[in-house]
């Protein structure tokens, strides 16, 4: 319906509801009437299709009883309006003489919306005689019914037909396909705490009240055992509370079996329950434990389960999606309770945890992605009988984000079958048709399913445990028919213990080989936790048949400092090993080798390995054994809200194919970024890919570029010197002082010192840091350094003794086995280096900055130097193909929308000097004409830093523009680049 037929619907219903509102008011008009006289054809004015037919339920605009629940005190909502396949936002339906002012019908929207974490904050609570509209990105108080009420969207009926621009310009289907709802609900602000962020507070409060409980009832209970009693009573009351939402169980009866108990009876009363879900579901969480003997305070078991139910929940567990409540078990999973001397129970975040900064768990897109690209590709093509046979693993799965992913892509490709095998008899049993036509996997199939496919390992018990719970969420995600359920033989779940196991991923028994295993204590046995992978408590069958046929995850970023007691292990049984090694490194060779020779690889990690000096074993190790098929490169930007790492997805196979091109792809920009966070776009659709060749894959770095960007530097580079060898190797790094408070001082300190102690002049010298440093000038500021090089005799210095004595607490704690009074670097022979005239530069810049020093000014470790003045040199090093050069040679780091490069020795070394022979008087004129421009440009600089007048300045930086540009050209002619080949250039093209 268009806007115009929409509004004459809208002014007829407003007039039939104004000239019968007694009979519309009186009670015995019902929810269900309104639904069909006048909330429909509202929708369907605003151009909602409500009856589509010939596709299928899952693609239609509206789903109407968005739960199919009808007399429940949590019904769902009556409406869920979709497009781009996903729900903007729901509309919850009263009758007229429903007041909605009232608080429990506004916090039963309300919830609605909280629960889909910020997915769909919108709901509109409507009996058409009133319309209000609500945002919930922000936990909703049942006792603040205008909590997020959007006030310019409250109207009444009789305002529709004049204000229906308003609301068709917000509601109507083709402004929400312009993105209407997403300018609604705006953005969280800082102060606004997500479903994540209150749920996990709430699970943390649960947890730490329950076990100072049971710690102070219980003393005979270790602080594993008190572990994992708290983590099995929490996952049993969850896991109950979703299946009373999925209307699997009957809702409300967790709240009953406690009610008008007596304190010490009110846990007891819960025991016969978890018997029966054992007996019914089976799986792991309400086997026989023994949690159900401790002695619990009722009031603690009481108050969790009223904090879990309506109508004091803002949580509805059948919308919060299994991932959803993965990821806020992550960041609950990375603390641990403890007990003091006196057997009370603390809750602390483990060491781990501390040492990452955090828990960073991978956002979906993540998870789709990479299960795209290896669990997809596995299966293309493949029927459900060669699926069967589909192993795949996750050797650091967590709470399972990767297995949930996994799980929920074979059951759509299952489905998917099944839609275009509906013929086939042997699959009958497979798959049942709603009474809408849409074909939904039985709840047998999903556990054989789950049970064949997936695996996964981790070092954390109790993520293990939370793993099992969301694989069993996710299997009964969409409910089902329990006389279906009926008619297989055997319980719901399948025992998830032989797939999910606990241990670690990386070390395996003959960590103890030949070593007295009486030195060891109980508390590194359980730390190291050794795991087998052909042993018995691994995965024997799978290995003997060939191994896994995807790994897949996201992997611990942890320095190996802090794992001594495992670094001579991981040393001796992996190539990939570097006193420098992230443990991600690990994961990614071992991963390559539980992999069999056809499987699949992705993970994110950091990218740090692809130019570190200390990640080239794992370059090589990764050449060897596989080959990289794709790199989807984050450069920098938050995928881990709060984390600084550098992220990329790596994506390889098995099959080596030596002519294979990669592909290479990062992020067009932070918008599009913002689009993929937001799931409006995903992955593939918002970046860019190159082909690369897999030569961008040396031994030094990877280096991923274009085609036309590789035969351009291969060009550049043809017939050059490297600079390390124009150089003589000598391309130095500044002074790391150890503490720039102490030994970095300003004139009037120098001066003050100096005239205490003359001979101090000798030791205090000028100083300058990488931001001093521009094109062709230094912006010296002033700046002094005491130089105490290593082995000086203080005892000539009295005045700069002092002055540094103020700062030797400070100094005698750096790491350095020298005298606290000495920089920590360099030795006394650099001092003829720092002297001497010298071209300097940053090691951090946005573009090339190379300057001559002829004052000899010491430098900062943030500057680099060349031994040499050469300033034809200078001007290559200047120009915009070393530029163009450097942009894809260097490493990057990301700043505020801004890209940075690192400027090290190792990245400098190869940079290709053109060498100009005497004989060559052509190229020798250029040469020369090049040192002369750089001259008139360094002259220009100097006039413009003395100049008075603004228009004198311009005057200056327009000289100097025109002759960096008259240097640029002679540079492409002495290098011999093409037309093309400059514009490439120029342009920044790739």
């Amino acid at each position: 319906m268009d806007y115009k037929s929409g509004k004459l619907l809208i002014e007829q219903k407003v007039e039939d509801f104004n000239k019968n509102e007694n009979i519309y008011l009186n009670k015995s008009f019902q929810e269900t009437e309104t639904r069909n006289r006048f909330i429909d054809p509202l929708f369907m004015a605003l151009g909602w299709e409500f009856d589509q037919t010939g596709i299928q339920r899952r693609h239609w605009d509206v789903h109407r009883e968005f739960s199919q629940r009808d007399n429940s005190s949590t019904k769902k909502p009556d409406y869920a309006f979709r497009a781009d396949g996903k729900v903007k936002f729901f509309v919850e339906a009263k009758a007229p003489w429903v007041p909605l002012t009232e608080k429990g019908p506004i916090f039963q929207a309300k919830r609605y919306a909280f629960s889909t974490a910020g997915k769909t904050p919108i709901v509109i609570l409507t009996d058409f005689q009133e319309f209000r509209v609500f945002n919930t990105l922000a936990r909703p108080i049942y006792d603040n019914p205008l909590q997020g009420l959007l006030k310019g969207f409250d109207l009444k009926y009789t305002e529709f037909p004049e204000k229906w621009d308003f609301l068709y310009g917000n509601f109507s289907k083709e402004a929400v396909l312009a993105g209407s709802i997403e300018k609604l609900a705006g953005k969280i602000s800082k102060n606004t705490k997500s479903l994540d962020a209150e749920f996990l507070a709430d699970i943390t409060e649960w947890r730490e009240n329950l076990a100072k409980n049971i710690a102070i009832r219980n003393k005979a209970l270790s602080v594993d055992e008190i572990n994992e009693a708290v983590q099995r009573i929490l996952d049993r009351l969850i896991f109950i509370r979703n299946l009373e939402d999925r209307c699997i169980e009957e809702e409300g009866q967790l709240t009953r079996m406690i009610e008008n108990k007596d304190d010490e009876a009110v846990y007891g009363s819960l025991i016969p329950m978890f018997q029966r879900l054992d007996s019914a579901y089976n799986g792991l969480l309400f086997k026989k434990h023994f949690s159900e003997d401790l002695e619990i305070d009722g009031k603690t078991i009481k108050a969790i389960v009223k904090n879990l139910c309506w109508p004091a929940s803002p949580f509805q567990f059948d919308i919060i999606e299994p991932e959803i409540l993965g990821r806020i078990y992550e960041k609950f999973l990375g603390s641990k309770i403890r007990l003091t001397e006196e057997h009370r129970a603390k809750v602390e975040e483990k060491p781990e945890v501390r040492k990452a900064g955090g828990v960073y768990y991978t956002p979906e897109y993540i998870v789709r992605y990479i299960v795209e690209n290896t669990v997809g590709e596995t299966t293309k093509g493949k029927t459900p009988e060669q699926i069967e046979k589909i192993k795949i693993l996750d050797p650091a799965c967590g709470s399972g984000s990767f297995l949930i992913g996994a799980l929920g892509y074979l059951i759509e490709h299952h489905r998917q079958f099944y839609v275009d095998h509906r013929g086939e008899k042997k699959y009958k049993g497979d798959w049942y048709e709603t009474p809408e036509g849409e074909v939904c996997l039985t709840i047998q199939k999903k556990r054989d399913i789950l049970k064949n496919n997936i695996f996964g390992v981790d070092i954390d018990r109790e993520a293990t445990e939370v793993a099992i719970m969301s694989l069993y969420l996710k299997l009964l995600e969409e409910g089902f028919d329990k006389g279906e359920a009926q008619l297989f033989v055997g319980t719901l779940l399948p025992d998830m213990t032989a797939n999910i196991k606990c241990g670690n991923s990386l070390i395996s028994s003959d960590y103890y080989e030949g070593r007295d295993l009486k030195l060891f204590s109980d508390e590194e046995f359980k730390n190291v936790n050794v795991f087998d992978w052909d042993g018995k408590n691994g995965f024997p069958e799978i290995m003997k048949a060939g191994r896994f046929d995807c790994v897949i995850g996201n992997p611990p970023y942890v320095r190996m400092e802090g794992f001594k007691e495992i670094k001579d292990y991981l040393k001796n049984n992996y190539s990939c090993h570097d006193e420098r090694s992230d443990l991600y490194a690990y994961f990614i060779e071992k991963g390559h080798r539980l992999l069999n020779s056809n499987g699949r690889f992705g993970m994110i990690v950091s990218n740090k390995f692809f130019r570190s000096n200390y990640g080239k074993p794992l370059r090589d190790a990764i050449i060897k054994i596989a080959d990289v098929e794709r790199i989807v490169d984050f450069a920098g930007l938050p995928v881990f809200k709060g984390a600084t790492v550098r992220t990329v997805i790596i994506i390889t196979s098995q099959k080596k194919n030596d002519n294979k091109l990669v592909l290479y792809a990062h992020p067009v920009d932070p918008n599009v970024f913002s689009q993929i966070e937001n799931g409006i776009t995903a992955v593939e659709d918002a970046v860019n890919f190159t082909e690369v060749d897999s030569m961008s894959l040396g031994n030094d770095s990877w280096n991923f570029v274009h085609r036309s960007t590789e035969a351009l530097l291969n060009h550049i580079k043809n017939k050059n010197m490297p600079l390390g060898e124009h150089v003589d190797g000598n391309i130095c790094m500044g002074i790391k002082s150890g503490l720039t408070e102490a030994f970095i001082i300003d004139n009037e300190t120098k001066e003050k010192l100096v005239k205490m102690n003359p001979e101090s002049a000798e030791i205090i010298k000028p100083f300058i840091v990488g931001r001093n440093i521009k094109s062709y000038s230094i912006d010296f500021q002033n700046a002094f350094i005491i130089y105490t090089y290593h082995g000086i005799k203080m005892d000539k210095y009295p005045a700069a003794l002092e002055y540094l004595s103020e700062f030797k607490d400070k100094l005698k704690n750096r790491a350095t086995k020298q005298e606290w009074y000495e920089l920590q670097q360099p030795q006394y022979n650099y001092y003829e280096y720092f002297e001497k005239p010298k071209i300097v530069f940053p090691d951090i810049a946005k573009e090339t900055r190379f300057a001559i020093d002829n004052n000899g000014l010491f430098c900062a470790n943030t500057v680099y130097f060349l031994p040499v003045v050469n300033k034809y040199l200078l001007g290559l090093l200047n120009s915009s193909l070393a530029n163009y050069y450097f942009n894809h040679v260097c490493a990057g780091l990301e700043g505020k929308n801004e890209k940075y490069l690192r400027f090290f020795g190792q990245y400098l070394e190869n940079f290709p000097v053109h060498v100009v022979e005497e004989s060559n008087v052509d190229n020798l004129e250029k040469k020369n004409r090049i040192i002369e421009i750089v001259n008139q440009i360094e002259n220009n600089i100097n006039n413009k830093d003395k100049g008075q007048g603004d228009h004198e300045k311009i005057l200056h930086s327009n000289k100097i523009k025109i002759l960096s540009h008259q240097i640029d050209a002679l540079v492409y002619e002495l290098y011999g680049l093409t037309e093309e080949e400059i514009k490439i250039i120029e342009g920044g093209q790739t």
